[in-house]
């Protein structure tokens, strides 16, 4: 019986020990309380927003301080001493401005130091080293000579006094980025940019740049509109033939117009795809190469005659009816059916397949943001990823897609916006607004 009784005694001291130390952790909470960043950084210019989560699943926050630490001295972004438990996550939204804080350009340590409630007072410490730069890039624009044509392309060319992480051109509300170019000589940028159709004196037109830091700046483009010339309005009466035809062949692609009028599929293809169209060659043409891959004037189709012109404003008419508005944004070009169609330019396949109005499409990347665009043709030569040569023959004429009949659709395009293809397949154009900027700019 003694025997028995002391292992009682035994068993029962060891679950009040084993019970002891269990609340005593518990009590205790040796768990540390979390830091998290919305965005890691490495610098801060002028200033620098960020968002520090603080979190505490059991005790709660007692105590937290953010610091810029420079030159053995703490400079106090944010402290705060909690009156109570209960705070297990606090959200802290800070702006650091070194000039507040009187920092100096130059390398610090950024410091988040947060604590809990627990009776050992848990702390995690987060540190990280920063550089100081308030300094914002200089912006020199190489290229003099913007002349520009409503709906054309123009060239800038400019050098930046430190490395960034963005810079390009503003023209209008479109923003198109710049290329770096090693070369021979010192580095530079190059930036195509897409001209309004709707130019006028009073467009902006800006290099822009942002480095590391968020420091910005920026220097406006000099430039003289060449002509003002008036773009086409067209009127198109449709044909009964026509709009049955396409009426079919688009609820053969699309499911959702099943059972809709010829009348209705025309103003979803004319309006809704139409801007799908856009909005999916915007998003092919960004894959984009850092590196020109284009040399010499950009070809045009052989034997062929011009059926409409970039920028026609266009008006379709059925029964005497109104379906529609839309700007044509290339050159179609008509020879015999079927004919062969060259790339117009070295450049990489970067989409060869069916792309609703363009039907059977072709867009090749002929780098730094210029990109030509082949449409409605009837079979294709080559596939996405091929490497192409100038005039190497990529298909073949057709009437797919939004086509009336058999001729190429030809459009270029300049950070995903369409120009006008003319001043591509002009070597004055291409001498005087491309080449001697670049052969400027290499010797400067």
């Amino acid at each position: 019986m003694k025997g028995s009784r002391k292992t009682i005694q035994f068993v029962l001291l060891i679950i009040i020990v084993a019970a002891g130390i269990g609340a005593t952790f518990y009590y205790l909470e040796w768990g540390k309380p979390g830091i998290t960043l919305d965005k890691p950084f490495d610098t801060v210019g002028k200033s620098r927003d960020v968002t520090i989560t603080l979190s505490d699943n059991r005790s709660g926050i007692r105590s937290y301080s953010v610091a810029v630490v420079q030159g053995g001295q703490s400079r106090i972004v944010a402290e705060e001493v909690l009156p109570s438990k209960g705070n297990l996550e606090k959200v802290l939204p800070l702006k650091i401005v070194p000039k507040d804080l009187r920092l100096k350009d130059g390398e610090a340590v950024f410091s988040v130091k947060v604590t809990d409630f627990s009776p050992l007072k848990n702390t995690t410490l987060y540190e990280a080293k920063i550089t100081i730069d308030s300094i914002p890039p200089r912006i020199a624009l190489l290229s003099s000579a913007h002349n520009v044509n409503p709906g054309g392309t123009c060239l800038a060319v400019y050098r930046i006094s430190k490395p960034v992480l963005s810079s390009g051109v503003k023209c209008g509300d479109a923003f198109f980025p710049g290329y770096l170019v090693q070369g021979t000589g010192r580095p530079y940028y190059v930036c195509y940019f897409a001209v309004p159709r709707d130019v006028s004196r009073t467009t902006a037109m800006t290099v822009t740049a942002a480095d590391r830091a968020g420091n910005e700046a920026s220097t406006g483009i000099p430039f003289y509109i060449r002509s003002n010339r008036p773009f086409r309005k067209d009127t198109v009466n449709l044909g009964d033939a026509f709009v049955q035809q396409k009426a079919v062949e688009f609820q053969e692609q699309e499911s959702s117009l099943a059972g809709k009028t010829p009348t209705e599929v025309f103003a979803y293809v004319n309006g809704t795809l139409r801007a799908a169209n856009d909005a999916k060659i915007r998003s092919v043409c960004a894959k984009t190469d850092g590196k020109r891959l284009w040399q010499g004037t950009f070809i045009r189709m052989k034997n062929s005659a011009p059926k409409a012109m970039f920028g026609d404003e266009r008006t379709y008419l059925y029964q005497g009816v109104s379906l529609g508005n839309s700007v044509h944004l290339g050159v179609d070009l008509a020879s015999l059916a079927q004919s062969p169609v060259e790339a117009a330019n070295a450049g990489t396949v970067i989409f060869a397949d069916v792309l609703g109005i363009y039907g059977n499409c072709v867009i090749i990347d002929q780098g730094q943001g210029v990109s030509s665009l082949y449409g409605h043709l009837s079979s294709l030569a080559v596939k996405e990823g091929d490497q192409v040569a100038r005039g190497q023959v990529i298909g073949n004429s057709g009437a797919t897609g939004f086509a009336g009949g058999d001729h190429l659709h030809f459009s270029v395009l300049v950070g995903g916006v369409f120009v006008d293809p003319k001043e591509w397949w002009d070597p004055h154009w291409i001498k005087d607004n491309v080449d001697k900027k670049l052969a400027i700019a290499g010797t400067l």
